[in-house]
């Protein structure tokens, strides 16, 4: 049987998958290796040091130089691709699963390697490498050790952060005779949320990008992320998930407030989403199938009389699926959707995130991220959970 060995090329800092084998966050590519039950990583030589003191334990950390000593390259330009190949040549590996994030201009290099002299007879016995993509390459990262649910757990505080400064905004705003909010002498903008709430992010060394303070209207659309003046009396979507400056893990948290009174719909559909919410979070544990509690909060919420439709011309009520996966990746496995077929077992982290969405009024969401337990789960958020500001 022909041996198969594992690739992957890639910054650590852009591919979850290379952070999660490796440990080690670099900014620029690199090569990681798994062959006869050894790990390699080929790094330029300004990193070796740090790559080898940061890598996990049991990592074999190479300069290109170093390794095309060791792996007999000879006098071929020892590039990444040509390493590859010399690596295949001398532990006869030609079998090479990767993961989808490959550049295919790495592929194609692979596939037309120019190797030494040496080489090219080796290659004229017929040998060729094969590339073998896999989409699922590291599927133990679904389930989250008591370390990664940790990590979470610290960017959940991370995004707490940013929503209590984007809510002592709120609440420190005046409303104007025209019903805008004034902070410190303007009028408030979603963009002035959203740089306040990063920066504070920020401060607790954490990188947001992408967060959403939908106000009004603008929150019918699940994931834009806002623009323009607050006003008082309409639904503010706040909706943050930072990553860890030191660990790479995301955090997912979701609230949506009111300056003032809210409108009585606004508050039915609170009252519906929270209850929806409260449900899910209650089916939480081992041996759920994921798609029954996304059809529970689905069920709630449509108890309360709101409709959903898919097809409309602007889809509203419950258009989303109930939650997703978060770790390395603020979007990963498992999902919580009506087609799911994923069980739930201890170490999935969850984030369960109802909300119903009419383009007459705004949308309404909460959520939480979980951990799932042997007991049941873990809520690692703590920000309460209201709608109204005075």
């Amino acid at each position: 049987m022909a041996l198969t060995g594992k690739l992957l090329f890639g910054a650590s800092e852009n591919s979850a998958d290379m952070l999660y084998l490796t440990g080690f966050s670099a900014p620029d590519p690199f090569l990681w290796l798994e062959v006869n039950r050894r790990q390699i990583v080929i790094i330029n030589s300004m990193e070796q040091e740090r790559a080898r003191k940061q890598c996990r334990q049991g990592i074999e950390v190479y300069t290109p130089a170093q390794a095309a000593k060791v792996w007999g390259l000879g006098k071929a330009k020892c590039s990444y691709s040509n390493l590859v190949a010399a690596i295949a040549r001398k532990e006869k590996c030609w079998n090479w699963v990767v993961n989808n994030d490959i550049p295919y201009f790495f592929v194609d290099k692979l596939w037309n390697t120019k190797l030494s002299v040496k080489s090219r007879r080796f290659a004229n016995t017929g040998e060729a490498l094969c590339i073998i993509p896999n989409d699922n390459f590291t599927s133990e990262r679904e389930r989250k050790s008591p370390a990664e649910i940790e990590h979470v757990r610290q960017s959940e505080r991370i995004a707490e952060a940013g929503l209590y400064r984007g809510l002592q905004l709120i609440r420190e705003a005046k409303i104007d005779q025209k019903g805008y909010l004034k902070w410190n002498g303007e009028t408030l903008t979603a963009e002035m949320l959203q740089g306040e709430i990063n920066a504070e992010i920020a401060r607790n060394n954490g990188s947001a990008t992408g967060t959403i303070t939908a106000p009004g209207v603008q929150g019918a659309d699940p994931h834009l992320t806002g623009s323009g003046p607050v006003h008082a009396g309409e639904p503010i979507v706040i909706d943050i998930f930072p990553r860890s400056d030191a660990t790479g893990y995301f955090g997912d948290l979701t609230r949506t407030v009111v300056k003032g009174k809210a409108p009585e719909i606004v508050k039915k559909a609170f009252t519906a989403v929270y209850d929806a919410q409260r449900k899910a979070i209650e089916m939480l544990k081992p041996g759920v199938a994921a798609k029954d509690v996304h059809n529970k909060a689905s069920e709630v919420m449509a108890s309360y009389g709101f409709k959903t439709d898919h097809k409309a011309a602007k889809p509203y009520g419950f258009i989303h699926s109930l939650g997703h996966g978060v770790g390395l990746e603020i979007h990963e496995k498992p999902s919580l959707s009506a087609h799911s077929t994923t069980i739930l077992q201890p170490g999935h982290i969850v984030t369960v995130e109802p909300g119903l969405y009419y383009p007459e009024w705004g949308g309404i969401r909460i959520e939480d991220t979980l951990a799932i337990t042997e007991e049941g789960f873990d809520d690692l958020a703590v920000a309460k959970v209201f709608l109204e500001i005075e």
